[in-house]
C-alpha cells in the first residue's frame, strides 16, 4: 500500500492581517472544526458526530464529489483533541491528518505557525506512475486550501465573537 505524505505550514498572524489570533483561539477552532468540518474545509459536504467523549469525537464525514467521480465520499473519522497545540484525526482506511499549532522564533505570543501533516492511504497507487502523481498533485492542493480555509474561518469566527 502506498502512503502520501504532505505537511503544509502558513503563518497564522501574517503582518495586517486583522484580527490577531491566539493560539487559545486558534485551538478553538480546531475544536470547532471536528464537530462543524463543513465550515473550515470546502471539500466537505456535511458531518454528523455519532460520539463524543473526553477530547475524542467519532464523526461521519461526507466529502463533495470530485474529478471523475459523481458520488460523494463518506469517511468514518476518529477526531483526537491534544490541547492545546494539536489535534489527531484518523479515517477508516488508516489516512491521518494532524493539525498543530506551532510558535515562531520570535517568542511573540502571536507568532504562530499551523501545519497540517497529512498521511494519505492508496491501495490502489504505484510510485511514479500517472495516477500516483497526479493524486499526490491534488492533495498538495487540498493541503493548502484545508490549512488555508480553516484558519480564515477561525478569524471570522473570531471577528464574528463566535470564537473568543
Amino acid at each position: 500500500m502506498i502512503t502520501i505524505r504532505l505537511a503544509h505550514t502558513i503563518p497564522v498572524n501574517p503582518l495586517g492581517v486583522m484580527p490577531v489570533l491566539t493560539e487559545a483561539q486558534v485551538f478553538a477552532g480546531f475544536q470547532r472544526k471536528i464537530r462543524r468540518p463543513q465550515d473550515f474545509v470546502p471539500a466537505i459536504a456535511e458531518c454528523s458526530v455519532l460520539a463524543d467523549e473526553a477530547g475524542v469525537v467519532k464523526r461521519e464525514v461526507t466529502f463533495k464529489p470530485t474529478g471523475s467521480s459523481s458520488h460523494p465520499h463518506v469517511a468514518i473519522e476518529v477526531c483526537t483533541e491534544l490541547p492545546p497545540h494539536r489535534v489527531d484525526f484518523e479515517m477508516d482506511n488508516g489516512s491521518t491528518v494532524l493539525n498543530i499549532i506551532s510558535a515562531g522564533s520570535s517568542g511573540e505570543p502571536t507568532d504562530l505557525y499551523v501545519t497540517y501533516v497529512f498521511a494519505w492511504k492508496h491501495p490502489d497507487l504505484e510510485v511514479g506512475s500517472a495516477a500516483y502523481n497526479e493524486a499526490e498533485a491534488g492533495h498538495k492542493k487540498v493541503a493548502k486550501m484545508a490549512v488555508e480555509s480553516s484558519i480564515a474561518t477561525t478569524r471570522n469566527l473570531v471577528a464574528a465573537g463566535e470564537i473568543q
